[in-house]
């Protein structure tokens, strides 16, 4: 750890722990109750609860409710209070006076009913907002139903508008900088969470999305970066309810989604449907000198590419939830998604010699066509022993099967020297299936202090074979060939046991769990005759420290977390992407091991939401992809561990309502990265400084008429081998509503100005490369958003979406 680092790092203990030391002693009570729908008697959730002082009127507290409309308001001084509670399209309540003295430091206020508000059909006066983001101690929760970005794409560009969040060109997801972040569905894995999925998946059935940069003991310790949990709606209003959006954009873009739900109360079915329909134009560019150092001579490259790719994808999504009565809740539902890609690229290859003369140069062009199926289905159970004291049981149990298939056509047209033309095929067959039990219980222990314990077991299955063939012009036939096709079969169960402990003292709240999990790797390399067994156990620790101060809140947070390899990173077969061009998995690649710590400050405000938070991040056996060359024209690529990894920062979000008619969703985060790459043959030490930042500005100039900014900047960033250069877009979005808000009409542009490219950069002593990734800019999409069923207060603002989705 450099001293610059541990400076960092000490400022965060010391800071915390004097803030410790300063806080008031002072004795705490609790309150709790239950905000239901009086007309439905359904939970209301998020709704806002306040208590204030019965003589002054001052706030002393504040929570919002959970999905169950509970809520819970912790080291509450003896005194008298009164509780308000309201929501969006509810007239405000109070109920008091209640007391809190030492004799009884608990109050339960049971059911809370909030009455709808007076609607004037003419005209609809907006009362009350839900807060766009949410901060709870272990993550920040972004209500997207709010954000009005979301309307025409999908979710991968839903996730463009959400603070500390990045998507490149390639459709990896980043967290903080931090890429191999973990996405979740519902809160479990699913064949859905994968970026091309993500990128076919319609945003408008997201409901709110869930960023945990230092998961509890809870959550599997998987992924660098933490967790993005993305929760599907499912509607709660009684009757029949649904929505219906139709969207259309240049070059044949297309999405509809149709969402259904009949509640009678007893029971809510649920169901939804959407269809996408995606054409991209991509080009690239790259230029790179390969060193020959012992002979002081290079060879160079010039390569230029463009293709094209039309996805088309169907999505549907339905299931069941039955209260049986009050203390038991049981549930199924079950996915299905159909992807189709054809692919169309093409890349001229241009070699040079040190004197700059060409010897060989080349058209490589392909024909591609790829399907995947994905279906998945879940069953859940749940048993309330006591709604007011959080004493739950929980079943889940989840499985999901994915298949992809992909036919690629590879030719080569030979200018220099004269070759015939060369024809390769691939064919590929990839199941990846994935089984999930989880067993969850939670209750009180004593006064101000509760235990949340589980059991999980993970079991991952893959399957994947590849068969490469050549077309033999001699023999007029394809000809398999038997070094590039490949067999790889892995299992990988994880078992895991956790604890949870939870506990409030004072102004104080600590939650400290320990996971432990025993991790069964199978990897088998049929094609190689060649079988690799990696079994280990290990512990990670998680714990999460508030401190109230007011309405604000100082936070700590500590996580162990750790990254597994994929199969193809560990695949040792040589996948040959062109003849100059090989990439190879690594079967001896190491989980990355993580240390995260964080120190923040929540500002809770009428208006504004602000949480600036401290970072450090220490990373063992981290992953980075490493390209060197074999010889004077062909490049290897593959993916080694490093010695160590380590960046510390500050990262800024927040939200706030500027009047009636700005709203701002904004973030920034600066980091400064150092990688040790000397085990693999580079430079021991290389720091560099990055930051990215965001803002979402939603102006409303009358009740109905909308008009939404969206602009991110990435910098320069560090990479093992250089660096990624910087990158920056700018978005607008129009939304204009009619027919009492059942219909709205929505039009976005995004990259207005035709800036985004993805740039890298490579220096070695024995290769040097830039290259540049484009795709096509300035998208264009109008649509309409009908909304079904009769209309309630909870009817859900509609929403656009820039087409920033950076898959290939």
């Amino acid at each position: 750890m450099t001293l610059s680092l541990r400076i960092t790092f000490a400022t965060i203990i010391f800071l915390f722990c004097s803030t410790l030391l300063s806080a008031q002693a002072r004795p705490g009570g609790i309150i709790t109750g239950r905000i239901m729908d009086a007309s439905t008697s359904l939970p209301v959730e998020y709704a806002n609860v306040v208590l204030l002082d019965s003589l002054t009127h001052t706030m002393a507290g504040g929570v919002v409710t959970d999905s169950t409309g509970f809520f819970k308001i912790g080291n509450v001084r003896p005194g008298i209070y009164i509780v308000e509670y309201s929501f969006i399209g509810y007239k405000k309540q109070r109920t008091g006076p209640v007391v809190i003295s030492m004799k009884k430091p608990k109050a339960e206020l049971g059911r809370l009913d909030l009455s709808s508000a007076a609607v004037n059909m003419n005209e609809v006066t907006i009362t009350a907002e839900k807060n766009m983001m949410i901060n709870k101690i272990d993550r920040k929760v972004f209500n997207v139903q709010k954000d009005i970005s979301s309307q025409t794409g999908s979710v991968i560009d839903m996730l463009q508008t959400i603070p500390s969040v990045a998507v490149d060109v390639d459709g990896n997801i980043s967290l903080r900088g931090a890429q191999n972040v973990t996405v979740l569905i519902n809160g479990r894995p699913s064949v859905m969470s994968g970026s091309a999925n993500l990128d076919q998946m319609p945003a408008s059935m997201i409901e709110r999305i869930e960023v945990i940069t230092n998961p509890s003991a809870k959550y599997s310790p998987d992924g660098t970066g933490g967790i993005i949990n993305i929760i599907l709606k499912k509607e709660k209003k009684t009757g029949l309810n649904g929505s219906l959006g139709v969207n259309a954009g240049a070059h044949d873009r297309v999405n509809t989604n149709l969402q259904l739900n009949y509640n009678t109360g007893k029971m809510n079915i649920f169901g939804s449907y959407g269809f996408r329909q995606d054409y991209r134009i991509r080009s690239g560019k790259l230029n790179s000198q390969t060193i020959d150092t012992s002979l002081n001579t290079s060879n160079y490259l010039w390569q230029n590419s463009d293709g094209t790719v039309k996805m088309q994808s169907h999505m549907v999504r339905a299931g069941v939830d039955w209260n049986i009565n009050k203390k038991n809740v049981a549930g199924f539902s079950g996915s299905y998604n159909n992807r189709h890609a054809d692919r169309n690229d093409h890349t001229y290859n241009l070699y040079e010699n040190d004197t700059l003369q060409p010897y060989s140069q080349f058209l490589r062009t392909l024909d591609g066509v790829e399907n995947e199926t994905g279906t998945g289905m879940k069953v859940y159970y749940e048993h309330t022993f006591n709604r007011e004291l959080e004493h739950q049981l929980k079943i889940d149990f989840d499985y999901q099967h994915d298949l992809e298939k992909s036919h690629d056509n590879w030719t080569n047209d030979y200018t220099v020297p004269a070759y015939p033309q060369g024809q390769d095929h691939t064919d590929a067959n990839n199941l990846d299936q994935g089984i999930n039990f989880s067993l969850n219980y939670s209750r009180p222990l004593w006064k101000n202090a509760s235990l949340e314990t589980g059991y999980e077991a993970n079991i991952s299955l893959t399957d994947q074979k590849q068969d490469v063939s050549h077309w033999d012009p001699d023999k007029s036939q394809w000809v398999s060939d038997t070094t590039s096709s490949t067999r790889f079969v892995s299992s990988q169960p994880v078992f895991a046991l956790y604890g949870i402990l939870s506990y409030s003292w004072k102004k104080l709240r600590m939650m400290g769990g320990l996971r432990a999990e025993e991790a069964l790797t199978r990897l088998e390399f049929r094609s190689l005759n060649a079988k690799v067994e990696n079994d280990y156990f290990s512990v990670y620790p998680t714990v999460h420290l508030g401190l109230e101060s007011g309405k604000n809140e100082w936070q700590m947070n500590y996580s162990r977390r750790v990254n597994r390899p994929r199969s193809d990173d560990m695949n040792p077969v040589p996948e040959y992407r062109d003849p100059r061009n090989i990439y190879k998995g690594n079967p001896d690649l190491k989980p990355e091991d993580i240390h995260s710590f964080e120190f923040g400050y929540a500002v809770q405000k009428k208006r504004l939401t602000f949480v600036p938070t401290l970072f450090y991040r220490y990373k063992v056996n981290g992953f980075t992809r490493v390209t060197t060359s074999l010889n004077d024209t062909v490049l290897l690529t593959t993916v080694k561990n490093l010695a160590s990894d380590q960046s510390a920062g500050i990262d800024l979000s927040g939200s706030w309502q500027a009047g009636k008619a700005l709203n701002l969703n904004f973030s920034a985060s600066g980091f400064y990265n150092e990688i040790d790459a000397s085990n693999i043959g580079y430079s021991s030490n290389k720091g560099a400084f990055s930051w990215n930042a965001k803002i979402n500005a939603s102006i409303s100039f009358t009740k109905t008429t909308m008009l939404q900014i969206n602009a991110q900047y990435r910098s320069k960033a560090l990479t093992p081998q250089g660096y990624r250069l910087p990158s920056w877009g700018v978005n607008l979005g129009f939304r204009q509503d009619l027919w009492q808000k059942r219909l709205s009409i929505v039009a976005t542009v995004s990259d207005l100005f035709d800036s985004q490219a993805w740039k890298t950069s490579v220096s070695t002593p024995v290769l040097v490369q830039e290259s540049t990734r484009r795709r096509d800019a300035r998208v264009i999409y109008g649509g309409v958003v009908l909304t079904l069923g009769k209309k309630t207060k909870k009817n859900k603002e509609p929403r656009f979406e820039f087409d920033n989705n950076m898959e290939n």
